[in-house]
């Protein structure tokens, strides 16, 4: 008797467990939107800029239907994308067509990821038409490489910067990131690199705040050691989140789709709605 009740009450306790795990993992995919208020931000106070990352889009594109949804709904005056929109060496039409249907009054910025590189022909898709040297009319998206635009907000401007992604483990030239500083200068800027990596090559004196992605937020949350032990040297020291040295700032997004594994757990989607002043404060 005394053994039927303990393998009653395993069997109860496994069944919670298990009923816990699914719970998580079924919430897991859900779209998180945080909202961020950058304070001290005098360049394009009021702005309002959605920033989503690492879409993979590939044959399961449910959650994409849900992301487009989303941001519709948020009505920001920008949206910013860092990179990996294609799965490796997938289709790239996908990707293209979702692109197409993503709009902001005052426009969508974008840099690429070293997913998007992965067929370096296709990759040219991305911002111009097959087979010519024209921008491309598939969508309103602006690819920043290596360069800036500064943006109207009513009677303001604030300077966008985009670092391009590159192949698979190539690090980012620090020509590259001379020629950003060298651009925006004294001026506040936001500066989209995939690689969260990028943060550590900006001088600490420049008021900046870069947006990356690239890390999934790890899909699963794992100890820093074990990321670098597996040589994931940007979920080591980036994971996610808010990161601040010196002036510079930093956020890494989790992105909204995943990689080698397509799971999640504890690490949502997440679209980030970040909001410019010159008072303020995260939440």
């Amino acid at each position: 008797m005394r053994d039927a009740g303990r393998r009653y009450w395993w069997s109860i306790l496994v069944l919670l467990i298990g009923i816990i795990v699914v719970w998580f993992y079924s919430k897991s995919f859900n779209v998180e939107v945080n909202h961020v208020y950058i304070k001290g931000y005098t360049s394009g106070s009021g702005l309002t800029i959605a920033h989503i990352s690492d879409l993979h889009i590939g044959k399961n594109d449910k959650h994409v239907v849900e992301i487009l949804r989303i941001l519709h709904g948020l009505k920001v005056d920008a949206i910013v994308l860092t990179g990996d929109y294609v799965e490796w060496n997938g289709d790239y039409e996908p990707a293209l067509n979702v692109l197409a249907q993503i709009k902001a009054k005052h426009g969508v910025y974008a840099v690429m990821g070293d997913y998007d590189y992965s067929n370096s022909r296709k990759s040219c898709l991305f911002c111009h038409e097959r087979g010519t040297g024209k921008p491309t009319n598939r969508h309103q998206v602006k690819f920043l490489r290596n360069s800036c635009d500064e943006v109207a907000i009513s009677k303001d401007t604030v300077m966008i910067c985009g670092i391009d992604g590159r192949q698979a483990n190539e690090p980012i030239s620090p020509e590259v990131i001379k020629h950003v500083q060298d651009i925006t200068r004294s001026k506040q800027a936001v500066v989209l690199s995939h690689s969260p990596l990028a943060f550590d090559m900006f001088d600490n004196d420049k008021d900046i705040l870069v947006l990356a992605g690239d890390t999934h937020g790890g899909q699963v949350p794992l100890p820093s050691w074990v990321w670098k032990f597996l040589g994931y040297e940007k979920n080591a020291k980036y994971e996610q989140g808010r990161f601040e040295e010196g002036k510079k700032k930093m956020y890494v997004n989790r992105g909204v789709g995943t990689s080698h594994l397509p799971i999640r757990f504890m690490r949502r989607p997440e679209i980030t709605v970040f909001h410019f002043g010159e008072s303020g404060d995260r939440r």
